[in-house]
């Protein structure tokens, strides 16, 4: 079975409740005027997302979605595929950054790596063939994903990655 982080955009968005409404806060009278806020959740999983940093709703909905396949990263371990590593490792190195569209699924790759290697980051690294500091790199490059590498080194009794 397919990760539901890892199936085509179409698909994902068809499995949420896609809802609009107008930007709160700064921004002036565009802000408030134009229902450019996006909000999604996930029915399978209840995960939600939302963005409203532009004011296009469709900037939005595909920030909202890069967000939304980050929580359901976090959310699910154990379903990542190592091949999705290979078109960005070059040596022992990851040409691959959080902004990235395809970061969701390497991030999901070190993730899975990580919690079968016990939180050890050097265990994980080799078995992704790819160096302990870019491992770090990958790891810290997001928010969510640092905090469920710590939760991960945590229940092994290690410290937390720093970044």
């Amino acid at each position: 079975m397919v990760a539901p982080y890892a199936i085509a955009d179409d698909a994902l968005l068809a499995q949420c409740d896609i809802t609009s409404s107008s930007s709160h806060g700064p921004g002036g009278q565009h802000r408030n005027k134009t229902e450019s806020a996006v909000r999604l959740r996930h029915k399978p999983t209840g995960l939600t997302s939302q963005c409203e940093d532009h004011r296009e709703r469709g900037r939005n909905r595909v920030d909202a979605l890069k967000r939304l396949r980050v929580r359901l990263v976090v959310a699910s371990r154990g379903s990542s595929d190592p091949a999705w590593m290979a078109p960005y490792r070059r040596g022992r190195q990851v040409a691959l950054g959080a902004k990235a569209q395809e970061y969701h699924l390497v991030a999901a790759c070190c993730l899975d790596a990580l919690a079968a290697a016990g939180g050890s980051l050097a265990d994980a690294a080799r078995a992704l063939a790819i160096s302990s500091t870019q491992l770090v790199k990958l790891l810290v490059a997001d928010k969510e994903i640092h905090q469920a590498a710590n939760a991960i080194r945590a229940a092994a009794g290690m410290g937390a990655v720093r970044g």
